[in-house]
């Protein structure tokens, strides 16, 4: 399958990746593994959902800010490995979801970022996942992702 093709498909420009902190990288190969860091629901340069999900933040605008976070991380595993058409498979999908009151939906917004990876890679894209609220994140983002990704 051309996953490249699929992004196409789907209407979905990977952005430049987010700049990083010196002596941080965005990914980290390890054998066939490249392990991405946690990376913000940026969108044209700026965090795009700022707050918690429950005050700030709808269940609706976590659902997009998860999928606009995987999408930049879709962007460094491109640039880290050349091309998503050498992904095997998605392994795992880690998220911290910055959360107040009582909300209780934190798989629903997370289930934004993994129907996406399922759209773009079909079976290689069935993932685990680790999900985790917080009360804040870097940037007052609403949301965290990093991604665990085997090579060909």
């Amino acid at each position: 399958m051309d996953f490249e093709k699929k992004l196409a498909e789907l209407f979905i420009e990977l952005p430049d990746i987010p700049k990083t902190l010196k002596g941080v990288v965005p990914a980290v190969s390890v054998g066939k593994q490249i392990y991405v860091g946690g990376l913000l629901p940026f969108w044209d340069g700026k965090v795009a959902f700022k707050g918690r999900l429950g005050i700030e933040i709808s269940l609706d605008q976590g659902i997009m800010a998860a999928r606009y976070a995987l999408i930049n991380a879709l962007s460094v595993v491109k640039e880290h490995c050349g091309s998503l058409n050498k992904v095997e498979k998605i392994v795992q999908l880690h998220s911290f979801l910055a959360v107040g009151g009582d909300f209780k939906d934190h798989e629903r917004v997370v289930d934004g970022a993994s129907s996406l990876l399922y759209d773009i890679f079909g079976g290689a894209g069935k993932h685990t996942r680790r999900i985790a609220g917080v009360m804040s994140l870097p940037q007052n983002a609403c949301l965290e992702l990093a991604l665990l990704v085997e090579v060909k």
